[in-house]
């Protein structure tokens, strides 16, 4: 016999978790609301593998034997290094690449998809969790990067998010190229700016200027090590974040797309940069407006949920020339929490009737009744597990079901079936007191001839 110790622990992984119904079927109602707003902008649903090549994710360690930490990877039998793909744009670029011969240009795809990073996690903050892109490949204009933008507002205001909700801040990469060269800040000090950049939101201006120079302590006593910029150079940057009079070719065209939507809160930020360097050109970040409790109890702004911009160089990484392309993520599992907190989600489960299993004998009828149902399209369980009927309607509240119908020998006699209307059932049960007046009531049941079932069912389950 094997020893107890020896048994498996069932334990999952820090950082992943299991998803119940109730949590798939909020996904889902997410998900087609954002998969029906791309398709009436003629976007094509593809799905990318998983797994990629570590090398065309493009992040290595240093002593580049091994992928960096940042990704789930494994070694193949013929020696290459695979990966969990961290994002869904690394994976449409080697897509675009390897197939571009075969492609209607301009290509306009949407992918929803789990993503997997090798990260340390936090409260919220999971290894793998669901994304969704739209992505526009060979189109140079920032009319497309605009009007992803209005694309995403569309999608925020079908999920009940009004425009005070919301705001979604755009800047360019290039007027920062240009500040770079006025300052003359080169190579591996651009990046680092961006990243202290990419942080006023938590640190605040004055916490920028400590990262752009000798660096900063925050409240913990940790030390965070500066950018090591003059202080000139720190106060041209912080005059530049404040300044809203920057322009180039790209913003002039992003504006006057947008100047058909004035109404829109979609407002130029030069502080936006993102923080992945590929970007190119325009850059956008969408940022909830509700405020909600955190660790500490208090109130503070939820923060972003969405961002994107345009990417160039990404699909030549795999030879021949750049070709434009632009697109924007949304998190999907961190936008349902906010959509949650101001009670906007329903989930798109589908209607469920429960059969009563009164009497094994009479399984043909039970049988005969469950076809009928699912023959028109809604969802029906036949109640196998216990024969007492307190325990299957218990049962029935536990999974949610809308509608039990019960029927033994003398129903099926006189061509009746009695169906109970649970969540009536629970309405009217909330007034009752007294067991004399449930009893009358019979909470939500009612008699109805048998071959009145399903019309009886679609009123009740108001299915047209």
């Amino acid at each position: 016999m094997k020893n107890k110790k020896d048994k498996l622990k069932a334990k999952l992984p820090r950082g992943f978790k299991d998803n119940q119904e109730d949590v798939i079927s909020l996904r889902n109602a997410v998900s087609d609301v954002i998969k029906n707003e791309c398709q009436k902008y003629a976007f094509s649903e593809i799905d990318t593998s998983t797994i990629e090549y570590s090398e065309s994710l493009g992040k290595f360690l240093p002593d580049s034997d091994r992928p960096e930490g940042g990704v789930f990877s494994f070694q193949d039998e013929d020696g290459q290094w695979l990966s969990l793909r961290y994002d869904l744009t690394a994976p449409l670029a080697r897509y675009v690449a390897e197939n571009y011969q075969y492609l209607n240009k301009p290509f306009k795809r949407y992918q929803t998809g789990l993503v997997f990073r090798n990260e340390k996690p936090g409260p919220g903050r999971f290894r793998e969790f669901l994304q969704f892109d739209a992505d526009v490949i060979g189109i140079q204009s920032s009319f497309i990067d605009a009007e992803l933008c209005i694309m995403v507002s569309n999608i925020f205001l079908k999920l009940g998010l009004g425009f005070d909700k919301f705001c979604i801040k755009y800047s360019n990469r290039q007027i920062w190229d240009k500040l770079f060269t006025d300052n003359k800040i080169n190579g591996e000090l651009q990046t680092l700016v961006l990243r202290a950049i990419d942080k006023k939101d938590r640190v605040g201006e004055d916490g920028v200027k400590q990262l752009l120079t000798k660096g900063r302590k925050d409240k913990s006593g940790d030390f965070m090590k500066g950018v090591g910029l003059s202080d000139s150079q720190a106060s041209n940057i912080i005059e530049f974040l404040n300044s809203k009079t920057q322009t180039n070719e790209q913003l002039e065209e992003f504006n006057n797309y947008l100047s058909n939507y004035k109404d829109y809160p979609i407002v130029f930020d030069p502080s936006i940069v993102r923080g992945l360097d590929y970007y190119t050109g325009m850059v956008f970040e969408a940022e909830l407006l509700i405020k909600v409790k955190n660790d500490k109890n208090q109130n503070v702004i939820f923060g972003s949920v969405a961002g994107g911009g345009r990417y160039d160089k990404l699909v030549s990484r795999f030879g021949g020339e750049d070709i434009p392309a632009t697109g924007i993520s949304i998190g999907v599992d961190r936008l349902i929490v906010a959509l949650k907190q101001e009670n906007l989600l329903q989930s798109n489960k589908q209607p469920l009737v429960v059969v009563a299993n009164m009497d094994e004998n009479l399984l043909s009828n039970y049988l005969e009744i469950a076809d009928e149902i699912r023959a028109n399209n809604i969802a029906c369980e036949i109640s196998f597990g216990n024969k007492n009927l307190a325990k299957q309607l218990k049962y029935c509240d536990k999974k949610n079901a809308d509608v039990v119908i019960i029927a033994g020998q003398d129903e099926f006699d006189k061509k009746e079936l009695s169906i109970k209307n649970l969540a009536l059932g629970k309405k009217i049960s909330e007034n009752i007191t007294e067991r004399s007046e449930w009893k009358e009531q019979r909470a939500g049941q009612l008699n109805i001839p048998r071959d009145d079932l399903i019309n009886q069912l679609k009123k009740i389950l108001t299915i047209e």
